[in-house]
């Protein structure tokens, strides 16, 4: 039979712990362990904290009242019975082991936490039992993070309010003011420390703030006149909950001037509305909407026409159209435009992922899920969408097993993280690109057809740029625009000689092979004017008035230079990337690198 004991005094140590002499009685001595009649076991019950302990074998033989009501057992269903079976996760079976004490270690017990502090028991210097006292702090817990969520909140609007030159405040839900920038402050003729506190009427005039704060509807791009000032603002309902709890404000032009100026020969009321989308834009995550979209010819209106129509919509988009022609440029506005706008907008190229990799990007992982899984796990692009779009670029490109899993994310709504234990609920709406033919690749067993026909619900045809020539101008104008903007030199001028190679040059690398073209133009000018000397030579050949001399017994050295030209071409409008120039003169990887070691281009790489 093992030993039973009797805790013969329970001592208080230094901070978080404390020291447990133990006396040997007897089976006798263990019954009146649990608390019976004894003034220990009084002691004991009487203590917020709860209180086991267990002999050397791990047979509980204390169990105090406040253990029972933390655990929910009854102290004659613990008293005999072993630690493990009560409380299956308890660290005081690791001190047992190992001998040494263990103070301020949370411990999950169902729903709750406690903090417990663990030490073994000795008699003369031997360790006959364990004892652990622990204590609820869930509220605490809760508590304090609350506090630190709210310390972090004041903290980062103090630091915005402090900012240069921003004239804002804040106003609790009866419009006393809480805070206000130093600047606003000094505007309006006062303090912070005498502004806060008061009634914002008393502060600011004509202000609205204390009726955004009762009604919680928001005002954009208000005028408003403040001393002998008509600025423009922004008055934003503060909410906890269902609950409008105050109200933020912010002018965001300190002079009428300034918004005209942004503006420009727009009105005030359009200025509002622009306002509100650029800011909508910055926060969904979409960085283009329909204006981004360059061109006036019949080609490209249809496509922005459809798009626009698929945009007003939440059905899936499928844009079809060559490398280059601007697909991402049309998902992004579409979402820009369409009923998700204010949620996020996610992007994932299939042919950029190893197809190892795939589903771990598309539905997340676990921790632990596999060998380098980062702790906490990791949330796929699905869940990342939520709300809003995702958008798949080169769908084509996506090995069968995963089209399987997509099509299930896409039906049923949900995803399965890697390592998970159940699917988790996603609200997207999907755009999809390709530059294949998918229905050539579903007849022949490359794309799933079901697949096929639950992303082909909307279909918009993006024109290469060979179709809308009489856009090159607008295109090529409008990037030099933003390459000045971005370097800080002045634009560059496009010369009528130079424009009329552009517009008759075939452009297989669309939209994206003219502007690697305009970039290096820019590179090799000196001038303010670009000139037919500043681009490749290849291109000179498309020029009007050029002419291709083919004479008797020149045929196969003319095909050869066609072959050349058509390489250094694609090796241009890809960037020089050779798997991508491959794509675009459709043939093999192996090939292009025969080709262009037979024909001299360089670009190879040493063997």
């Amino acid at each position: 039979m093992h030993p039973r004991g009797k805790v013969k005094a329970i001592i208080p140590g230094p901070p978080g712990g404390f020291v447990v002499k133990w006396g040997i009685r007897g089976a006798k001595g263990a019954a009146l362990a649990g608390g019976n009649d004894t003034d220990l076991g009084r002691i004991l019950d009487a203590m917020a904290s709860g209180v086991i302990a267990i002999d050397r074998e791990g047979v509980i033989v204390v169990f105090n009242e406040a253990a029972s009501r933390l655990l929910g057992v009854g102290k004659a269903d613990a008293i005999g019975k072993t630690l493990l079976s009560i409380v299956p996760n308890s660290g005081l079976v690791n001190v047992l082991r190992t001998g040494e004490p263990e103070t301020g270690r949370p411990q999950a017990i169902g729903e709750r936490t406690v903090i417990a502090n663990r030490a073994p028991i000795l008699r003369d210097g031997r360790q006959v039992g364990a004892v652990s006292i622990f204590q609820d702090v869930t509220e605490m817990e809760k508590m304090s993070r609350e506090l630190d969520s709210t310390r972090a909140l004041v903290r980062t609007l103090e630091e915005v309010l402090a900012g240069a030159g921003e004239w804002m405040l804040v106003v609790d839900a009866n419009g006393i003011v809480t805070m206000m920038s130093e600047e606003y402050a000094r505007f309006n003729g006062t303090s912070v420390a005498e502004a806060v506190g008061r009634h914002v009427t008393e502060v600011v005039e004509n202000t609205r703030m204390h009726i955004v704060a009762r009604t919680g509807a928001a005002e954009i791009g208000e005028r408003q006149m403040i001393r002998g000032r008509e600025v423009i603002v922004n008055r934003i309902p503060l909410t906890d909950g269902d609950r409008v709890v105050g109200a933020y404000g912010r002018v965001v032009f300190k002079t009428v001037d300034q918004l005209r100026e942004l503006a420009g020969k727009m009105n005030l009321l359009e200025s509002k509305v622009k306002y509100y989308e650029e800011e909508l834009t910055h926060l969904r995550g979409a960085r283009y909407t329909f204006v981004s979209i360059v061109g006036s010819g019949s080609a490209i209106r249809a496509a922005k026409e459809e798009a626009e129509r698929a945009s007003r919509t939440d059905s899936t988009v499928l844009l079809r159209g060559e490398t280059g022609t601007g697909k991402e440029l049309f998902a992004h506005a579409i979402h820009a435009a369409g009923p998700r706008r204010a949620g996020p907008f996610i992007k994932l190229n299939c042919a950029a992922v190893p197809a190892d990799l795939l589903e771990s990007e598309l539905f997340g992982y676990e921790e632990g899920a596999f060998t380098g899984a980062r702790k906490g796990g990791k949330p796929g692009k699905f869940e990342l969408a939520e709300g809003g779009t995702l958008f798949l670029d080169e769908i084509g490109e996506m090995p069968l097993p995963m089209q399987v899993k997509l099509l299930r994310a896409l039906q049923e709504k949900e995803v399965d993280r890697l390592g998970g234990t159940g699917p988790r609920r996603v609200d997207i709406r999907m755009i999809a690109a390709t530059g294949r033919n998918l229905e050539e690749m579903v007849g022949r067993g490359a794309f799933r057809a079901d697949l096929y026909y639950r992303v082909n619900v909307i279909p918009v045809r993006v024109p290469p740029l060979r179709e809308r020539p009489e856009d090159v101008r607008a295109i090529a104008e409008a990037f030099l625009a933003g390459l000045s903007a971005d370097t800080g030199e002045p634009k560059k001028r496009l010369s009528e000689e130079l424009l009329e190679i552009l517009t008759a040059h075939p452009w297989p690398g669309n939209v994206r092979e003219l502007q690697n073209v305009l970039e290096r133009a820019v590179a090799m000018s000196r001038g303010e004017a670009l000139l037919p000397e500043h681009i490749p030579v290849h291109l000179l050949r498309d020029a009007p008035g050029v002419r291709k001399e083919v004479t008797p017994g020149t045929l196969a050295s003319a095909k050869a230079e066609a072959e050349r030209a058509a390489i250094v071409s694609a090796l241009s409008a890809s960037g020089g990337n050779r798997t991508k120039a491959a794509a675009l003169l459709r043939i093999h990887r192996v090939k292009l690198y025969e080709k262009m070691k037979r024909h001299g281009i360089p670009g190879m790489r040493k063997k």
